[in-house]
């Protein structure tokens, strides 16, 4: 997956606390079909800590599109 991957659905979870992004991440990815790609803006620190190692945990290939000093991006692809 790549920084010009198609977006299939977006997801903007900022100001959400754990564990409701991670299960809306899960949740929107269930719906999604075989590698489509959805991109997610979270909170830095601990939303971002979890959600990437949860959804790695379940076999979700993540990668970081975007941080700056407020949030960060990712790009996860439905598998």
């Amino acid at each position: 997956m790549d920084k010009n991957a198609i977006i299939d659905q977006y997801l903007d979870l900022r100001g959400f606390s754990c564990p409701v992004n991670f299960v809306k991440c899960c949740i929107a990815l269930e719906k999604l079909s075989i590698n489509q790609v959805l991109k997610v803006d979270l909170d830095l620190g601990e939303a971002e800590t979890s959600v990437i190692e949860g959804l790695k945990e379940r076999g979700y290939n993540v990668k970081i599109y975007n941080r700056d000093s407020k949030k960060v991006t990712l790009l996860i692809l439905s598998e």
